[in-house]
């Protein structure tokens, strides 16, 4: 699929970065990490899993489901296709939401310490309004890493629509020193993104149901990041 290859007339009244004042210095460096990142070398397995999703005739596009960790390259790879993002409502959330704007996504803020609840029901009426695709990390935004929250699932439940969870590792990378391990591939470097098998939630799930899902998706998503690392020797 083209980059942006669904941008609708509906989705360009929700999606207008110009009114977001981005400065010129953030630019620079989103331009400087599309360079960066571009020079990596992806392994992607089970691309159809989200290519059949995106397809503009689908009527549920999915929920990208992710670590925190794998943020940095997630959100350079996901460009391509317009989406819901939820980021955190705070300081550090503020990159996070101008960088994906300036990629074509609509950034909902709130996490699980704030708005949480406010953001998904947000995040849920967009996807239904404008047909679009969402992406929420699974572990939040402080954690603890590699622990699902139930944010991926409540918004699967309420919208329909099938989780993804998504595995990413680096063959060569640095690693932040923060609670994640955020994860910054070097240039030239082997990367692999991961598909796990789709999650459904079914509509009246509630309780224990929705616990299920969430081990689940908890389970998947280290099945993910697993093989990833082991695709590329990491």
């Amino acid at each position: 699929m083209k980059p942006n290859a669904y941008k609708t007339g509906s989705f360009q009244a929700l999606w207008r970065p110009e009114k977001h004042r981005v400065p010129w210095q953030l630019k620079a460096a989103l331009k400087a990490a599309e360079v960066w990142l571009g020079t990596c070398r992806p392994v992607i397995i089970r691309p159809r899993c989200v290519s059949y999703y995106f397809q503009e005739e689908c009527r549920f596009k999915p929920v990208v489901a992710l670590w925190h960790s794998a943020l940095v390259y997630t959100l350079y790879h996901f460009r391509v296709y317009h989406g819901a993002i939820m980021t955190s409502p705070s300081h550090d959330g503020d990159w996070v939401a101008s960088t994906i704007i300036q990629w074509g996504q609509f950034p909902v803020r709130g996490s699980r310490h704030k708005g949480g609840l406010k953001a998904i029901r947000r995040m849920a009426q967009i996807m239904k309004q404008y047909n679009l695709g969402s992406g929420i990390v699974a572990d939040g935004s402080r954690g603890p890493a590699g622990v699902a929250r139930l944010g991926a699932v409540i918004l699967a439940r309420d919208t329909g629509s099938p989780i993804i969870p998504t595995g990413f590792a680096a063959g060569r990378a640095i690693y932040f020193n923060s609670w994640d391990r955020m994860v910054l591939p070097l240039p030239f470097s082997r990367v692999c993104i991961v598909y796990g098998e789709p999650i459904t939630v079914p509509p009246g799930a509630r309780g224990l149901e929705v616990e299920r899902c969430r081990k689940k998706l908890e389970a998947s998503l280290h099945r993910a990041t697993r093989q990833a690392k082991k695709m590329i020797g990491a």
